[in-house]
């Protein structure tokens, strides 16, 4: 991990911690210097973004969900290991609706089904494949569970900008932002503005 002295556990056999969190976590604190905000992250896996936060925001209320019973228990147990308070939920995206958030942020699985290498392993075809959730589903949530005025910061490849433009479109989420990278030339990240 990114900081100092902290650690996490991941699961062999998922899908690997990457640099997208860090730069994810990066993003949120440089464009949200705000001391108090409700936080969403859709997918949390092993709770790594989450974490990130916490230890750099820690008066931010930090909500962590995942579809995978056991990613949520691991994301538990480490933000324990790492002395920061975040709920982790074990809760599927498409319906969920507990409450409203300042911001939401996600590195969701982002291959559309039918593409590239199928894992034969479940836990990381779910994290990669978009069977679970599709990009549609991602801005459905967006839309449902972000205040008026708040924000979205969500990570894909550059490949399906069209996609997110056109769903940017077609729903009450403006594109403020298309982050892209010198470093990380294959992603963008798209910062969205929920219109009041």
């Amino acid at each position: 991990m990114p900081i100092d002295g902290k650690y996490i556990y991941q699961y062999p056999e998922a899908q690997g911690v990457s640099s997208d969190a860090s730069l994810l976590q990066a993003i949120a604190i440089e464009r949200f210097p705000e001391a108090d905000l409700s936080v969403l992250e859709l997918g949390s896996g092993s709770g790594i973004l989450a974490i990130m936060l916490a230890l750099q925001k820690p008066s931010w209320h930090i909500t962590g969900i995942d579809i995978q019973a056991p990613f949520v228990e691991l994301a538990r147990e480490n933000a324990v290991l790492c002395d920061v308070v975040v709920e982790f939920r074990h809760q599927d995206l498409r319906v969920y609706e507990d409450r409203k958030y300042d911001l939401i942020v996600s590195n969701p699985p982002w291959m559309p089904v039918g593409s590239g290498m199928v894992s034969p392993n479940p836990m990381r075809l779910i994290s990669r494949h978009e069977h679970s959730c599709t990009m549609a589903d991602i801005f459905a949530v967006c839309k449902r569970c972000l205040k008026p005025g708040g924000a979205a910061l969500l990570l894909y490849p550059i490949t399906r900008i069209s996609e997110l433009r056109s769903l940017a479109l077609q729903s009450s989420l403006d594109i403020i932002a298309e982050l892209t990278f010198t470093e990380l030339p294959k992603i963008v990240v798209i910062h969205l503005f929920q219109r009041g």
